[in-house]
């Protein structure tokens, strides 16, 4: 629930499994009374699976009976616990809550959201499942003002703050658990294809600054001093996920069968998970910093990078 008063505005949000205290001049994080009660609720529910929460079956009521039965299947949306409180002092305007709290969800590598329902058919319940990197040297505090920076920066640009929400939540959606290949590889796409949407404005390049859809990923690297993945390289008109981009949006085919027929042929290693890590790269440089060693870390490993914000 979302409350505002005259010197700032302020959420519960969650469920986040640690306790965090923070109070500055601009904003503040408090962990709620109940914490430790929604902690053990969360962590004993029965639709838990390796570190996944899924909603259950949904149930329907018969007001006739007044039965209750359980459903083949799920409700989508479903809500957890709040389990803490962010306050942004001296703003008026709710919107920016929502904006900080989907950051931290990034940098923390797990969903966090200030709605009643805000999770959608399944959700981590411990950090860094959805990123390949752990903060170091750096702290939420440090996440936060990040954010607020950002929001001041693009003040303006009503489109750019929900465009960091877009990339967030479809690199998230990218990663449920039974989500089929073809169903990732499209999420994935449409979040590098955010990232360019994002850095082409942001530097005032021309539309024809990449000069064909499937330079875009490529061009993006290059502006950012990041190593091209082989699979983004122009080779002719396209390159190998423009192709399968252009074979499954155009022609309903996922290396030539039917979408949920096929996996991800990898050529050139695990693609999927090299998507996902180049998206969290060019994600901390749109976010302010382009530069640090993280962002210029190969995208092509498993191991968990080190990330810290205070890097010069």
């Amino acid at each position: 629930m979302k409350l505002s008063q005259t010197k700032g505005v302020f959420a519960e949000f969650g469920y986040y499994p640690k306790n965090i205290d923070i109070e500055n001049e601009r904003f503040s994080v408090e962990t709620l009374p109940d914490y430790a009660d929604a902690v053990t609720r969360v962590t004993e529910d029965p639709n838990i699976l390796n570190d996944w929460i899924y909603p259950g079956n949904k149930k329907n009521y018969n007001f006739m009976t007044r039965e209750i039965t359980s459903l083949p299947f799920t409700n989508r949306n479903f809500g957890l616990p709040k389990t803490h409180i962010l306050k942004l002092k001296g703003n008026e305007n709710e919107e920016d809550l929502d904006f900080v709290v989907w950051c931290l969800s990034f940098f923390t590598g797990m969903r966090l959201t200030i709605q009643e329902a805000g999770f959608l058919d399944a959700t981590p319940i411990k950090q860094g499942k959805l990123v390949d990197f752990v903060l170091i040297e750096s702290s939420l505090e440090d996440v936060i003002n990040l954010a607020l920076d950002y929001l001041d920066l693009e003040r303006n640009n009503f489109r750019a703050t929900k465009r960091v929400i877009g990339i967030i939540h479809t690199l998230f959606l990218a990663q449920y658990p039974h989500s089929l290949p073809f169903e990732r590889f499209q999420y994935l796409y449409m979040s590098l294809d955010t990232c360019y949407k994002i850095t082409q404005t942001k530097c005032n390049a021309s539309s024809t600054s990449a000069s064909t859809h499937a330079s875009r990923v490529q061009w993006m690297c290059e502006y950012y001093d990041i190593v091209v993945p082989s699979w983004a390289i122009i080779n002719g008109k396209c390159s190998q996920i423009s192709s399968v981009r252009n074979d499954t949006i155009h022609e309903s085919l996922f290396f030539d069968e039917p979408l949920g027929f096929a996996i991800y042929e990898n050529f050139n290693g695990n693609v999927i998970l090299q998507m996902q890590h180049l998206i969290c790269r060019l994600l901390v440089a749109i976010l302010g910093k382009p530069n640090i060693s993280y962002v210029k870390s190969s995208v092509q490993t498993r191991q968990r990078q080190g990330l810290n914000l205070l890097e010069k």
